[in-house]
């Protein structure tokens, strides 16, 4: 899939970009958590005289197993983070920006685009709950019955 954005010739101002996300996304980075994915990227590249600023939305939902009946479990998605473009082959330059923005993307000073793929995944991948269940009451019956009974017996 994808997500690039090219950055090369881009006239100052705002420009908006979008993406769909789905499962074969997550495919492609053997990903064994999230089964299916339908997830709305847009992003916001804003070239200014010196510097690039890059606002990233992810919205949707992703399907992955629940921890307690192995059932699909949709869990919603959305992500709102503001990227510093910096060209540069030093991350000390990073530091340097002192525009408040927490993210930054360096990138070679000769780049024409950005991939957004690896950012999209890592986003995606961290906003996903540590324990992954269905709300009380909502879980396959009739793999909570399997269960009841193997507690049963231990």
């Amino acid at each position: 899939m994808n997500c690039r954005i090219e950055i090369r010739g881009l006239s100052y101002g705002e420009h908006p970009f979008s993406f769909k996300v789905d499962g074969s996304f997550f495919e492609a980075y053997e990903n064994d958590t999230v089964s299916d994915a339908d997830l709305d990227v847009s992003a916001v590249v804003t070239k200014e005289h010196g510097r690039m600023a890059l606002d990233l939305s992810i919205t949707g939902n992703v399907t992955v197993k629940c921890d307690r009946c192995l059932a699909d479990l949709t869990v919603p998605v959305d992500i709102q983070v503001p990227f510093s473009v910096m060209f540069s082959s030093y991350a000390a330059d990073a530091d340097a920006d002192g525009d408040g923005a927490d993210e930054v993307i360096l990138l070679d000073s000769d780049s024409a685009d950005i991939d957004l793929s690896q950012i999209i995944y890592d986003y995606v991948s961290l906003s996903l709950p540590i324990k992954k269940v269905h709300p009380d009451g909502q879980c396959d019956p009739v793999m909570m019955e399997k269960l009841k009974d193997i507690l049963k017996t231990e």
